[in-house]
């Protein structure tokens, strides 16, 4: 049932979108243990955590209200729960994007601030920073599948192979990333089990960062050779490499959604990447142990998102 959460419209409306079930357990962990978020951020009503392995809901999976925002937090594996649990369908593009609109629609009130969640490979891939989470504004789409040849997924409206800003300022990014006032988020980082960053993990925020996003790819064989290409479209276009700092395939599905519920395509988003292995480097940093990889990648992401829930509430107080 939905809840009224239109009853103040003062308040300001933020979505956290985290992309797989298995990375919202951790993620939602961290946001209901005092011990790893501020005191701020309280606790969240309505709750519909936790569910039931592959259990359909169309509802956030907690709403925390601070004093000036309203913020949802939404799986999208909860919405495709209606598919059945193969990867053909629960990491297809096209299915996400037939469902996420849901998220946005489920209030009346525009989305304020948009920030995606999830795991991602980190890039260049000779630098480590596997434990680490990565921050930006900006996101790169590449379709894996051009002519439709992946029958799982084949979502082609873009647009693709060129940066889609955020309407967030800089400052405004600043203000909700800037790690000088966030002295206790890096110490509450788990390490991964494999490979993890030599320097350890680190908070790593910049506006200007890219989030790269492998488009209609199922199956998982698939990605060191789609990323590679993803990796090399985005260098075709002369992007700044240097910027290009997270690959994964949802980020970008996001920012996509939330500009089409938007009347002129802008809206503030920014991406949360919880680094979990070296771009083209799955087979060494996941495979060997996904589950405590993955789980290390999505705890670090949902930290930063905790610490992060405060300054988004005293950004909309401005």
């Amino acid at each position: 049932m939905k809840e009224n959460l239109d009853s103040k419209p003062e308040y300001k409306r933020a979505l956290i979108v985290v992309n797989k079930w298995w990375e919202c357990i951790p993620v939602m962990s961290v946001l209901l243990n005092n011990e790893a978020s501020p005191p701020e951020v309280g606790w969240p009503y309505p709750l519909y955590y936790p569910l039931k392995n592959h259990e359909l809901s169309h509802n956030p999976q907690a709403v925390f209200q601070l004093s000036h925002v309203r913020i949802e937090v939404w799986c999208i594996s909860d919405l495709l729960a209606k598919y059945p649990n193969e990867s053909c369908y629960q990491s297809s593009s096209e299915r996400k994007m037939d469902e996420m609109p849901l998220i946005f629609q489920y209030s009346p009130q525009p989305a304020d601030l948009v920030v995606a969640v999830g795991t991602a490979a980190g890039c260049p891939a000779d630098v480590n920073v596997n434990g680490s989470v990565i921050c930006g504004a900006n996101v790169f789409l590449h379709n894996s599948h051009p002519k439709g040849e992946n029958p799982c997924s084949n979502w082609q409206k873009g647009p693709f192979d060129t940066v889609i800003p955020s309407s967030l300022s800089e400052n405004e990014f600043k203000m909700i990333t800037d790690i000088k006032t966030m002295s206790d988020v890096v110490k509450r980082f788990l390490v991964p089990p494999l490979n993890p960053a030599p320097a350890g993990g680190q908070l790593i925020a910049d506006y200007n960062y890219v989030a790269l996003g492998t488009v209609n790819v199922t199956d998982y064989g698939e990605y060191e050779k789609k990323d590679e290409e993803t990796l090399n479209a985005y260098k075709e276009k002369k992007y700044d490499p240097s910027l290009g700092r997270s690959l994964e395939t949802t980020h970008g599905l996001i920012r996509v959604v939330a500009g089409i519920n938007r009347k002129n395509g802008k809206v503030p988003f920014l991406f949360v990447s919880g680094i979990v292995d070296r771009v083209s480097h799955f087979d060494e940093d996941v495979n060997p142990r996904p589950y405590a990889q993955n789980t290390t990648g999505a705890h670090n992401a949902g930290i930063v998102v905790a610490w992060m829930l405060p300054k988004i509430d005293a950004l909309f107080a401005e």
